[in-house]
């Protein structure tokens, strides 16, 4: 899977504040954002070797469906790095890898929006991109 890495944070336990892993935003040749996650055991094999806006190859990961309280991107499955993941640094790829596929929503947005029980913010988006053409 070749990706270009949008934004990552850390997951934490909200009572403990243990350090679950690392969340990430993605996005594929196909200019799909993805949600991944590298477990906090792997973080420090990981991180070193990324940055924000990079275009990585990963080999050997596992997928698997997301929970609904805690979904950042529209496909309903995240990648996450198992111990066999390879990653790849890819500096010179010829594959063009948008950036601008997403927005983050600020708190009140999402605050404003909480109970309203539909994809309010894919529709935004929809909407707003076709009013800049």
């Amino acid at each position: 899977m070749r990706f270009r890495l949008i934004h990552f944070w850390e997951a934490r336990n909200v009572v403990t504040k243990v350090l679950i892993g690392l969340e990430m935003l993605l996005i594929d040749q196909k200019e799909t954002v993805i949600q991944g996650f590298i477990p906090s055991g792997r973080i420090d094999t990981y991180l070193p070797y990324m940055r924000a806006g990079g275009i990585y190859r990963l080999k050997s990961f596992f997928g698997s469906n997301n929970k609904i309280l805690y979904r950042v991107a529209e496909p309903s499955f995240t990648i996450t790095f198992s111990s066999t993941s390879v990653l790849s640094d890819l500096e010179d790829s010829s594959v063009c890898f948008p950036e601008d596929r997403f927005r983050f929503h600020g708190y009140e947005e999402f605050d404003a929006a909480c109970d309203l029980r539909g994809d309010l913010y894919g529709k935004f988006s929809l909407f707003y991109r076709i009013m800049l053409i």
